[in-house]
């Protein structure tokens, strides 16, 4: 049998069916909880997992395996799906990642982004800013994870953006329920949680690694603040992790 014959099995064909299958199961899920979509103690079937997000069960069971090796999901004995709840000490480790990440991502896309992209995310910045005015924050945290791997994407890095992914699949449910409960408590927050978009924005355009940097450092500084104030709202956390974290919102506030 020729490479082309084999190829053109309906074997293989099938065979490549399913992978894509599986692989769009895969970033369908990665999206859906980067974008808190699904809320942190949320339990889930694989059956239900699969109706929400309009795919079969059988790729569905594979990325949700891919997912638990990751730590974005938790698959119990009884067979149901759980969102992980992120504890106070591994959000603190995990920022102090996504600090140096983000901020290196942010730093190589003023360099590497094109004119197009730059439109892109203006487009995605007033879509959720319209989308968070009107009250609709869930809505707006979507948009705010669109804008944020829009700017990643444009460094032009693989392996950054696979690192960058891994930590928001861990962080994704948690920051987006903490971040639209803030942003609709008052409307001065709501300004103040993304006007470092503009400030990114326009270093971007102005092709500045400086001061890409700086605005999306300040960006998480923010969102940092907020994510604290809900985690501290949980009584379950230890002394020393609560003056562990009002230490940092006080560094967050000066900053």
């Amino acid at each position: 049998m020729t490479a082309a014959t084999l190829a053109a099995s309906p074997i293989r064909k099938a065979a490549a069916g399913e992978a894509r299958l599986h692989q769009q199961a895969y970033d369908r899920l990665c999206e859906a909880l980067m974008q808190g979509e699904f809320q942190p103690g949320q339990q889930l079937t694989f059956r239900t997992l699969a109706e929400a997000l309009g795919v079969s069960v059988t790729p569905i069971r594979e990325a949700v395996t891919t997912l638990a090796t990751l730590g974005a999901l938790h698959v119990h004995p009884k067979r149901f799906i759980e969102v992980p709840h992120i504890s106070a000490e591994a959000y603190l480790e995990m920022l102090d990642l996504r600090r140096l990440l983000e901020g290196h991502a942010a730093a190589r896309a003023a360099e590497r982004i094109s004119d197009s992209e730059i439109d892109q995310l203006i487009g995605i910045n007033e879509g959720l800013m319209r989308q968070a005015f009107d009250g609709r924050h869930r809505d707006a945290m979507r948009e705010n994870q669109r804008f944020h791997f829009a700017v990643y994407r444009a460094a032009r890095s693989r392996y950054l953006l696979e690192d960058i992914e891994r930590l928001w699949l861990l962080i994704g449910p948690s920051l987006n329920v903490h971040l639209a409960e803030e942003y609709s408590r008052e409307r001065a927050v709501l300004i103040s949680g993304f006007e470092n978009h503009t400030r990114l924005i326009e270093a971007l355009k102005a092709r500045d690694p400086g001061a890409a940097l700086k605005a999306i450092i300040g960006d998480m500084s923010v969102s940092c603040s907020h994510m604290l104030t809900g985690l501290l709202r949980d009584s379950r956390l230890s002394v020393n992790v609560v003056a562990e974290l009002n230490g940092i919102s006080r560094l967050t506030a000066s900053g």
